[in-house]
């Protein structure tokens, strides 16, 4: 057994690396213990996130390997495990990952590799049966049953991740812009956004040139949640961001065969609004009754850590890679 585990949780925002000790007992860290069970970590670092354009094998090697120079660890004594974003075919990476990292014996003695959904579900529910929705600057829904998993969403700010801190600050820029138009209702949202471009008729170029516009849009959530209680266009798009993401919890759970009883964790900083969390609870207990909705037990990373530890019969299994 290796002496250390590298867990690694990598977006686009940023890349955790956690090296910790392996357990002696394999009960005292488990899926079905829970993360909070970890043992204490030795070193955590945090990298830039990665770049979907680009290979993301070197990527992570690149970070896998300075993480673990950093905190003195020789690779042939760890097991590496991975939730990344931007992961279409998980077996592929895993594999040149390991041409990447070196063979055993001087490289990792095994390499775990999963989307970052499968390692936030992991994290938050271990190995049973729910629904996980993260919300932050995305959002992706998963839903495991007995034999099948069904994600949701999660599909990049182009094409999907309703509900999102993106899709709630574009909706936002989209009201002002509607209302300096006259298209729209009036909303305190002009005046709010106003103090960062004062010309808004050049806010379009603004953020369209600043590389970094996913989270500076994203970050416009803050502002649009904080106006809900008072404005009534902040309001209909918080409702709409909760609506949205419960439709997506609804949708897992129908396609894996959930009902009555159903858990249903919710990550992110989303849905720690008032007015986003009370819009999506009311539509999940109205869409699913029974389903109790809870914090998570622990983090992406923590189920990064677990990825080795879930059972060959599970219904994630299949959606990890090993090499």
């Amino acid at each position: 057994m290796p002496a250390y585990v590298v867990a690694v949780d990598a977006g686009q925002t940023g890349v955790r690396v956690r090296i910790q000790p392996q357990p002696q007992d394999p009960a005292q860290w488990g899926v079905e213990s829970g993360p909070s069970a970890a043992p204490e970590q030795t070193a955590l670092t945090e990298y830039p996130g990665v770049r979907t354009t680009e290979p993301l094998s070197t990527q992570l090697a690149e970070r896998i390997r300075a993480a673990a120079t950093s905190a003195d660890v020789d690779l042939s004594e760890t097991e590496v495990s991975i939730g990344t974003s931007g992961v279409a075919d998980s077996p592929a990476l895993a594999s040149a990952l390991r041409q990447d990292l070196g063979a055993p014996g001087t490289g990792p003695t095994a390499l775990h590799v999963a989307h970052d959904s499968i390692t936030s579900y992991v994290g938050a529910l271990g190995d049973h049966q729910g629904v996980v929705v993260a919300a932050g600057t995305g959002s992706i829904i998963l839903g495991v049953g007995a034999r099948d998993t069904a994600r949701v969403d999660g599909w990049g700010y182009l094409i999907g991740d309703d509900g999102s801190g993106f899709s709630i600050g574009a909706r936002g820029w989209r009201a002002v812009m509607r209302d300096h138009d006259g298209r729209g209702p009036a909303t305190a949202l002009t005046e709010d956004f106003r103090r960062d471009i004062e010309d808004l008729e050049s806010a379009y170029v603004v953020l369209q040139s600043d590389p970094d516009r996913v989270r500076r849009i994203a970050s416009y959530s803050r502002r649009v949640t904080a106006l809900a209680a008072t404005d009534s266009v902040a309001r209909g798009i918080a409702e709409w961001a909760g609506a949205e993401l419960a439709h997506s919890v609804l949708t897992a759970a129908h396609q894996v065969g959930l009902h009555g009883t159903v858990t249903v964790a919710r990550l992110g900083r989303v849905l720690t609004d008032p007015t986003v969390s009370a819009a999506f609870q009311s539509a999940v207990e109205a869409g699913l009754p029974g389903a109790v909705v809870v914090d998570p037990n622990g983090s992406g990373l923590d189920g990064a850590a677990l990825l080795g530890r879930v059972a060959e019969g599970s219904a994630l299994a299949g959606d990890i890679a090993h090499a």
